[in-house]
């Protein structure tokens, strides 16, 4: 039996004694093309963390592929987009190492990038409109370029679930649209996506299911629900 990429049983949250999250149940099925909406403040970037095992349950329980997060071992499965580049203090890295990061998780320790992973990250690259960047320090690019090089990361690891957190936030149209292919391909091919969104711009017709919160709760949960591309 396929287990679901996610399944989460009476998620509770809690942050600074204010619950975030609040009787989450929630199962993410193979396939799915899913939104989470919500206005500010309803607890959505709360809920894909609390599911990736990154913020703890208060109460509850979560699995990725039918196993707890914190013994969960096969994270080439999984691609998770954050909503910006960490700035980290080391030596700056460009676009291409940012993005063949992504290909960690399928590597050993002892084996070097193979061609196969050199493909991979010159097609997410090349997906994201970030060919002429390559080169150039992830770091300074502007915001929107940041998160397009956060998408390449994601993709680059060929993932069979991808988890985006707003991933159109100060992303141009074009880029927008570039993206709405690659997730049209995607879905074409089976995989599964959950996106934090406020507005689904090119997204918006691949949406096949959308799951909206408020104050911590799940209040819609609709699989056919034509979206209006932007949650309130």
């Amino acid at each position: 039996m396929t287990r679901a990429p996610f399944a989460m049983t009476g998620g509770r949250v809690l942050r600074d004694g204010r619950e975030v999250l609040r009787g989450i149940d929630l199962t993410v099925e193979a396939g799915d093309m899913m939104a989470v909406l919500g206005p500010n403040g309803a607890g959505k970037s709360t809920l894909i963390k609390a599911m990736l095992g990154l913020i703890p349950l208060s109460e509850g329980r979560t699995e990725i592929y039918g196993t707890p997060p914190g013994r969960f071992r096969d994270w080439h499965r999984i691609g998770y987009v954050p909503q910006r580049l960490p700035m980290g203090g080391g030596v700056p890295a460009t676009v291409r190492e940012v993005v063949a990061s992504g290909r960690v998780a399928r590597q050993s320790r002892w084996r070097p990038a193979t061609s196969a992973d050199r493909a991979a990250v010159d097609r997410a690259i090349e997906a994201l409109g970030l060919t002429d960047r390559a080169r150039d320090t992830a770091q300074l690019l502007s915001g929107g370029q940041q998160q397009r090089v956060l998408i390449a990361r994601a993709l680059a690891g060929e993932p069979d679930t991808l988890v985006m957190d707003e991933p159109t936030a100060g992303v141009d149209v074009a880029s927008q649209a570039a993206l709405a292919d690659t997730l049209r391909d995607l879905a074409g091919a089976g995989r599964t996506v959950v996106m934090v969104a406020h507005d689904l711009g090119p997204m918006e017709s691949l949406i096949g299911r959308a799951v909206t919160l408020e104050y911590g709760r799940i209040v819609r949960d609709d699989p056919s629900l034509t979206v209006t591309g932007k949650a309130s």
